[in-house]
């Protein structure tokens, strides 16, 4: 029997509550993994729209365009030192190269191109349109031609700062971006973040040049003759031409969205993010080239200026799929203690966070280790962003101190004073505020306040019931 129209649009309605549902005792566990991959993509839905993931990708995309200048400067300057000074020109017009050739049989119109025995194919005129590579291939000689006259003997010791500055406003673009995403409220210690910056500035050029003489070793006539033993030729060049991006795109992905936010990313989070973030750009990047978006139009508009806005477009392409790739990593990891509400904390939840946080932090010190904010998001079932929002009230007050380990990088919460010390009317202020407009409601909502300091003098946290929340987990 077909379902009526009116049934299926209940049952529709009824799915996102079947998707969030607890799992049952005794469930097929393949309804349930499909439930969890569902739950997923819902949560990656509601986030993507949340954050405005194209309007972020835009701020990015205007961000990179000011400083892409000084960006490429300076890595070429890291890489002058090591004496492979062409090597970024060469990483561009290789991936240029990789995409025209992924896109070589197919025209303009984004149909199959004839083969040269076919007679019925036109003759090639001069009137036929550059492509989108031709745009970016030009746009790219035409910005490594300026890297090429940045001279730092000239620019002297400030310009050089001033260079410094623009990469790391990129990369501090990008870290907010990425901390919005995961709602983490706090960021890095300044010092830590310069140092991470600094880091990216000598590690991402070296990236570049290991990736390209991996690629030439991969593709040498003498190694694949070797390989030719254990691989057939056809399965050797699928793996060089279409695994070998793709594992390349994934691990850079995986290790900008485990390390890049300013909270604790899971492996296996971050891996997934990073491969549907490089399946996700081989795609669009397929099908931008092959159905050539826009070329013609843009060509008829902006004439030779055609490769301005192309190149705009993939940069805003480029930053939507890298955006959406760290939502799918927060959409896993957050799955089982992600909160639905749209509303913020209500007064007395953020209370009692505040309360029970401050009292878990103490026993995790107790314990000679700080309290980590994935630890304390697990006990507490709330998302982690929710964690970092209240502990960062809690440390703006002096009642938490953040701490990060130099050696092995992970970071937690400590008390930044004495739990006997902290007054319940301390916290109560803090949550609540104490500035009270002067308007009718005034009267109620001070005698609220009051009624509340007064249930709350004599008593103190130290010995309240829920101390222990947290050592069980120790």
């Amino acid at each position: 029997m077909i379902p009526l129209p009116g049934e299926l649009y209940r049952k529709a309605q009824q799915l996102p509550a079947w998707i969030r549902r607890e799992p049952e005792v005794g469930e097929n566990p393949w309804v349930r993994r499909l439930r969890e991959l569902l739950l997923v993509l819902l949560i990656f839905g509601r986030e993507f729209n949340r954050d405005r993931i194209p309007l972020r990708a835009s701020a990015l995309t205007f961000t990179i365009m000011l400083s892409l200048v000084p960006t490429l400067a300076l890595g070429t300057a890291v890489l002058k030192g090591l004496g492979a000074d062409d090597q970024m020109r060469q990483a561009a017009h290789r991936f240029i190269d990789q995409m025209e050739a992924s896109t070589a049989i197919w025209g303009e119109s984004g149909e199959m191109v004839p083969n040269g025995n076919d007679h019925s194919a036109p003759p090639a005129t001069a009137e036929q349109l550059p492509g989108t590579t031709d745009h970016l291939r030009e746009a790219v000689d035409q910005i490594f031609a300026y890297v090429d006259r940045t001279d730092f003997t000239t620019l002297g010791a400030f310009g050089v700062v001033g260079l410094v500055a623009a990469v790391i406003i990129v990369l501090g673009s990008i870290e907010r971006s990425m901390n919005a995403i995961w709602q983490a409220g706090g960021g890095r210690p300044m010092g830590r973040r310069m140092m991470d910056y600094l880091a990216l500035m000598i590690m991402l050029p070296l990236a570049v040049n290991l990736t390209l003489a991996t690629e030439a070793t991969l593709q040498s006539e003498a190694l694949q003759e070797r390989l030719q033993f254990f691989l057939p030729m056809g399965l050797l060049e699928s793996i060089l031409l279409d695994l070998l991006p793709l594992l390349l795109l994934t691990l850079t992905f995986t290790l900008l969205y485990r390390f890049l936010p300013a909270t604790r990313v899971n492996f296996t989070p971050a891996l997934i993010g990073g491969l549907f973030g490089a399946v996700l750009w081989l795609v669009v990047q397929g099908l931008y080239l092959k159905m050539q978006i826009g070329v013609a139009r843009y060509n008829a508009i902006y004439g030779s200026f055609a490769t301005l806005p192309l190149f705009l477009v993939w940069l805003q392409l480029c930053w939507i799929i890298f955006l959406a790739g760290a939502e799918m990593s927060f959409a896993t990891q957050v799955r089982r203690n992600y909160r639905w509400d749209d509303d913020e904390l209500s007064p007395a939840n953020r209370l009692t966070l505040a309360f029970t946080m401050l009292m878990g932090v103490h026993n995790q010190f107790q314990h000679r280790r700080p309290a980590a904010p994935a630890l304390l998001a697990a006990e507490l079932h709330q998302p982690e962003g929710v964690i970092t929002q209240v502990a960062g009230q809690l440390a703006d007050r002096g009642l938490l101190r953040y701490y990060q380990d130099p050696a092995s990088g992970s970071h937690g919460y400590l008390p930044g004073t004495p739990l006997e010390k902290v007054e319940p009317t301390e916290v109560l202020d803090l949550i609540l505020g104490t500035d009270i407009p002067p308007q009718t409601g005034a009267p109620l909502a001070q005698a609220a306040v009051t009624a509340a300091r007064e249930a709350l003098a004599g008593k103190k946290l130290v010995g309240a019931e829920g101390v222990d929340i947290i050592a069980k987990t120790g």
